[in-house]
């Protein structure tokens, strides 16, 4: 197997809030990049129907537009959330009850596996503790693992709707116990988790052919739910609490509602999973085996946390090469939803302040360079580089247009470098001519990357791959050099660029829009709320 993926929701391809765009996702751009023929035995990956799950906003933005323009008028708002409704239900009735419902298979010719087993709202311990057999579990118990909201956002539990189809297309009960490593070690090393050899239920066997490049990317769920949630429940770090997070069964982690891991508490969760997956790689049927591993990003630069009233430079160090760097950093009085103000935050209540985003973001800093350590202590134990760090955060902090008070220094790859109209790291908008005024990196629900952004990513861990030496099928070395203005390119492929939506200026400044824009809000919040 030439290229596996674990990771989350960015790995999926989840945009404007909806597991949808698999294709556009960075790694199924490297999968080609490496000449694999995609959806094939080469690399497999899921496809979302009915607009995605569980909810997707750039299809209902589209389908507002078709109907109403450019332009709503005010009696018009009468019938919004009408539309807005049936869409919703429309996709509910597909996963509980339609052909996507959590009963039948992904599709007919019964697909046992993906070489993509990312699954949005995963943090680093459900990479070995969500099954098969924990979603079926909250499926059909009606078990609500996540925090209960009054709002109907689709299918219930659709995170574990969307990990069930990852994790066992087939339904098959041999794959009942089956997590993202699980699966890791069956095409490693051809072995279950307890070291056994795999026959489904037909009693066919299920060959490992070994894994040559791995990309292991989560963490950013670890910090995420505190900018769309716009509070904080950090872990307890031992206090009051005899394990850490990890050591709890999924379901009662999920039930304490925690949204920052203490550094202390992701250093254990994470040592878990890495030694898990360097244990699987040391038995890897491929001998020239590598690992790339994302580094977590800093959450509240995505749009979806909005910084309103006065600005202060903050100093951050940071370490390169050994040397200590000092660089500010642009941080806002408050954080809170777009596109509502700072009266709206200070009102409400709905905000982060500047020292809850610093604290996040120290946070992270601290996952971040135990990532860099556990890595160059695997390295070490190898006695040779088989791990490699892609700094996904220093990538997100040079593209951040505010927090870089409106200079990224981030040097774009040279398709993108006189791009017009150009794109940045602002929340979308286009005006009613549908040419593009800001935004373009990230989709419309202000966390997740659009097919741009998507790209961007992807040239990050190519070039990591051209230094390691990562072989594609014709045993040349890969290259960063994308297929962005082509046929069936990147620019082409991302609609949100190439086909602005005209009626985004609904969103500014009217009044009217509260209503669908607060539903909107409390369906982000219910979704990554874990």
């Amino acid at each position: 197997m030439k290229l596996f993926t674990i990771g989350d929701s960015v790995s999926q391809g989840f945009m404007s809030l909806a597991a949808a765009r698999t294709d556009n996702a960075y790694s199924t751009l490297i999968a080609q990049q490496l000449g694999l023929e995609l959806k094939t035995a080469d690399y497999k990956y899921a496809d979302w129907n009915i607009e995605g799950i569980p909810l997707n906003l750039e299809y209902i933005m589209r389908e507002l537009q078709s109907r109403y323009g450019s332009n709503i008028g005010g009696f018009e708002w009468l019938t919004v959330l009408q539309t807005l409704n049936r869409i919703v239900d429309r996709a509910e009735d597909y996963y509980e009850r339609g052909n996507g419902r959590a009963d039948v298979q992904y599709d007919s010719t019964g697909t046992q596996f993906f070489n993509n087993v990312a699954v949005w709202g995963f943090d680093v311990a459900d990479s070995f503790q969500i099954t098969a057999k924990v979603c079926k579990e909250a499926i059909y118990n009606k078990k609500k693992l996540t925090k209960d909201n009054t709002l109907k956002a689709g299918a219930d539990n659709p995170m574990y709707r969307t990990a069930l189809k990852v994790l066992n297309p087939s339904l098959d009960s041999t794959f009942d116990d089956f997590s993202q490593l699980s699966w890791l070690k069956l095409h490693a090393t051809g072995t279950d988790d307890s070291g056994n050899p795999v026959e489904n239920k037909t009693g066919e066997k299920i060959e490992g052919s070994g894994v040559e490049n791995l990309i292991l990317w989560l963490g950013a769920n670890n910090a995420l739910s505190t900018v769309t949630n716009l509070n904080i429940r950090q872990t307890p770090n031992g206090k009051n609490f005899s394990k850490h997070p990890y050591e709890y069964e999924h379901s009662v982690r999920a039930q304490f509602g925690w949204n920052l891991w203490h550094p202390n508490d992701f250093e254990a969760d994470y040592r878990q999973m890495i030694n898990r997956v360097d244990a699987i790689m040391r038995k890897n049927l491929v001998e020239d085996w590598k690992v790339f591993i994302g580094t977590v990003p800093l959450v509240t630069i995505a749009p979806i946390a909005k910084g309103v009233g006065e600005t202060t430079e903050i100093p951050i160090v940071s370490e390169v090469d050994g040397k200590k760097i000092v660089t500010n950093s642009v941080y806002y009085k408050y954080y809170t939803y777009f596109p509502f103000t700072e009266k709206f935050a200070v009102e409400t209540g709905n905000y982060l302040t500047m020292q809850d985003a610093l604290h996040i973001d120290n946070c992270i800093r601290e996952y971040n360079k135990f990532i860099y350590r556990e890595v160059e202590r695997l390295n070490t134990k190898h006695d040779t580089e088989r791990y490699f760090v892609v700094d996904t955060c220093k990538m997100l902090e040079d593209l951040a247009y505010k927090r870089n008070n409106g200079r990224p220094p981030y040097e774009l790859p040279r398709e993108l470098k006189f791009l017009y109209p150009p794109v940045n790291t602002k929340y979308y908008h286009a005006d009613r001519q549908g040419n593009l005024k800001q935004g373009g990196l990230f989709s419309l629900d202000g966390v997740h990357p659009t097919a741009i952004g998507q790209g961007i990513i992807a040239y990050e861990f190519l070039k990591t791959m051209e230094k390691a030496g990562v072989k594609d099928i014709n045993n040349k070395t890969v290259t960063p050099h994308l297929n962005w203005e082509g046929n069936k390119g990147i620019f082409q492929s991302d609609l949100l660029y190439s086909q602005p939506l005209k009626n985004m200026q609904e969103i500014y400044g009217k009044d009217d829009i509260a209503s669908l824009g607060s539903r909107i809000v409390d369906l982000t919040k219910s979704i990554f709320s874990k």
